[in-house]
């Protein structure tokens, strides 16, 4: 067979992936890749295990000279990001992934490579095929559905598991050890509304040109939320003069901070309403950070509707806009800079019976995560709206006395020299470290690491080449400590 990483190292890791991206193994059809991983551990006369999530346990035995230290956990996901360019025919349930060399990065034509993260997995394959490296007892878990919403690690059977220190194979930067990320809640706000005729003069609200973001990687930028501002353009209206919202809307994803925002309403007298709105767009501005520069607020005709909000439940929306947290909640008191709570009113919208308002909630704490979730329900009693929380997955806070963090620093400069410059960091998103720390209650010490991967979840994912030698060799010497 070939390969065209022939000639290329780490050799083992490098044939694995491969391998694994002649397999299709999207989120939701991870059952062939499943099978493989079985059928690689049947073959070596290793112990394995697949739940009914698809999620497979591969148990090698420590090597008689490490036989008196701690078991350890190796963990990655099977599943991966299916998206590709417009104009290329691919069916990812049935076609492999085509990868190529393009200098030192390993790119796929036109389609997500799955680097993220098949990486992972082919270093866990390498590392379990290759009975020449000393290592305690490995236990190694490879999840399903990380890219969803995390769905096999929330059901595999932790009781399987004897190891408490963990090494996750799921970052994307070589040279840096994540030691915290954010646990994630998705909450969505129901107001039931009655309709009733229009009066007045319809008027239709833009608000646009906002920067927009990932409302974890980007929340400590501060950029605009179209829904918060239309929120707050719509509470200085009704403080003036009460009015009767006809639909609002703005947002498409829960876990990206809206640009755009769109009300329909009707008014007494559309040209004071239009002053208004525009003083405070003029206030706005002035507010919000260089990113934003090309927001505004546009005030049009609307177009005549068949029924509106009566002002109590005109006024509900505003409230529920204007008091939701929304934004940074609380910075870390470990971490410099880093975000440890945030909020994301993500997506509001109109249907002729309700008016919904998605949020996403990160905290890297679950008892902050708590409390968070306490305000939010309050709000809802205050307001005598129907709020159900959808999903939640814990978090990993952060731990400053991590044995396997210091010495993922130590065994980094003894590897590559102490001029090296290795960096522990947290990141304001999701792992799956987080569900498997807190499966232990905390009781667990754990990392996450791996080679370097850029723009992944999209069509131009690349793999950087050289970064995998140094990753394995890191892995290899950090495996010995």
């Amino acid at each position: 067979m070939n390969y065209i990483t022939e000639g290329l190292k780490p050799a083992g890791m490098l044939r694995f992936f491969e391998d694994i991206c002649k397999i299709p193994h999207g989120s939701g059809n991870e059952q062939a890749i499943s099978d493989y991983l079985m059928d690689f551990a049947r073959e070596r006369g290793l112990f394995c295990y697949q739940d009914e999530a698809l999620n497979v346990l591969i148990v090698k035995e420590a090597t008689p000279d490490c036989a008196d230290k701690p078991a350890l956990l190796l963990q990655g996901h099977m599943d991966m990001v299916c998206e590709k360019n417009a104009d290329v025919k691919h069916d990812f349930l049935t076609d492999p992934i085509v990868p190529y060399i393009d200098g030192d990065w390993m790119r796929a034509g036109g389609t997500t490579l799955g680097g993220d993260d098949g990486i992972a997995v082919a270093i866990i394959m390498a590392i379990l095929d290759d009975n020449t490296i000393s290592h305690p007892k490995l236990e190694c878990l490879i999840t399903t559905g990380e890219e969803t919403r995390m769905e096999g690690a929330g059901k595999f059977d932790y009781s399987r598991i004897t190891a408490r220190r963990l090494i996750n194979l799921d970052s994307e930067d070589e040279g840096v050890a994540t030691a915290s990320c954010a646990g994630g809640m998705d909450l969505m706000y129901t107001l039931p509304t009655d309709r009733i005729a229009c009066p007045g003069r319809p008027i239709k609200i833009t608000v646009k040109g906002l920067a927009g973001g990932h409302s974890g990687a980007d929340i400590h930028l501060c950029r605009g939320n179209a829904n918060r501002i239309m929120g707050r353009l719509l509470a200085v209206l009704y403080e003036d003069t009460p009015f009767n919202l006809v639909t609002i809307s703005g947002g498409n994803k829960r876990n990206a901070i809206p640009r755009e925002a769109f009300a329909e309403l009707y008014v007494d007298d559309p040209k004071a309403a239009t002053a208004i709105l525009l003083a405070e767009e003029a206030k706005l501005k002035k507010e919000l950070s260089a990113a934003d520069s090309a927001f505004k607020v546009i005030v049009g005709k609307g177009a005549p509707s068949e029924g509106m909000l009566t002002y109590k439940d005109s006024s509900t929306v505003i409230n529920l806009l204007t008091l939701l947290p929304d934004g940074v909640v609380a910075m870390s008191p470990f971490v410099e800079g880093f975000v440890r709570t945030s909020s994301n009113t993500g997506v509001v919208t109109t249907t002729p019976e309700a008016v919904q308002v998605a949020v996403m909630a990160r905290s890297s704490s679950d008892s902050e995560m708590d409390a968070l979730t306490l305000t939010f329900k309050r709000l809802a009693k205050a307001l005598k709206v129907e709020m159900e929380i959808e999903d939640r997955h814990a978090g990993w806070d952060f731990n400053p006395n991590s044995k396997l963090a210091t010495d993922f620093v130590e065994v980094y400069k003894e590897t590559f020299g102490a001029d090296s410059t290795p960096i522990v960091n947290a990141i304001h998103a999701g792992l799956e470290c987080g569900i498997i720390v807190s499966a232990f209650d905390g009781n667990c010490d754990a990392i996450s690491i791996g080679p370097t991967l850029k723009d992944i979840h999209t069509p131009d994912e690349a793999l950087y080449i050289p970064s995998c030698e140094k990753l394995w060799t890191l892995l290899l010497n950090l495996i010995k400590r």
